[in-house]
């Protein structure tokens, strides 16, 4: 082999390479910068979130563990709908999964979390995680939605186990 078609080789490797790192990392920071309203929401609430998820580059779910608080935040491009849950309050927890049949095919409506809660003047909450009118790909959502099902049952089982 010659020098000039090792050089032609890289040369296309790196064509070909360059432009999927590129706008690999514009994606990146589109998300960061996405992500940033949803965390001063929650600094500004005076929450500590230690665990968190965004995603959609609309929605963002939090845990303050030293105040045992859920925080929910939806912004839907007018003005963000910022909810605080006190995880001690919660009764009940349950992933609600709205769907239809069409041709032997199952087609998702919504995806949320409706939560119980004592002591509030709604004492259901409903905190969507996907609406078919906001997004039409589902990006792992249910998945989501469930493991924060079990994080927050998880703070209720705990919670019991020390009335015990």
């Amino acid at each position: 082999m010659d020098i000039s078609t090792i050089i032609m080789g890289i040369l296309a490797v790196a064509l070909f390479i360059i432009p999927i790192y590129y706008i690999q990392h514009k994606q990146k920071s589109n998300v960061s910068k996405a992500k940033q309203p949803f965390l001063d929401a929650a600094n500004q609430q005076g929450l500590q979130l230690g665990q968190h998820d965004f995603w959609n580059e609309q929605y963002g779910i939090g845990l303050d563990q030293s105040g045992n608080r859920l925080f929910y935040w939806h912004h839907d491009g007018q003005k963000p709908q910022e909810t605080i849950i006190d995880l001690g309050a919660v009764k009940q927890s349950v992933v609600e999964n709205m769907h239809r049949e069409v041709n032997s095919n199952r087609i998702i409506d919504t995806i949320g979390l409706r939560l119980s809660v004592s002591g509030t003047k709604s004492p259901n909450l409903y905190l969507p995680f996907y609406d078919k009118e906001g997004s039409m790909m589902l990006s792992g959502e249910l998945q989501l939605a469930e493991k924060w099902n079990a994080i927050i049952q998880s703070k209720m089982a705990s919670r019991q186990a020390v009335q015990v």
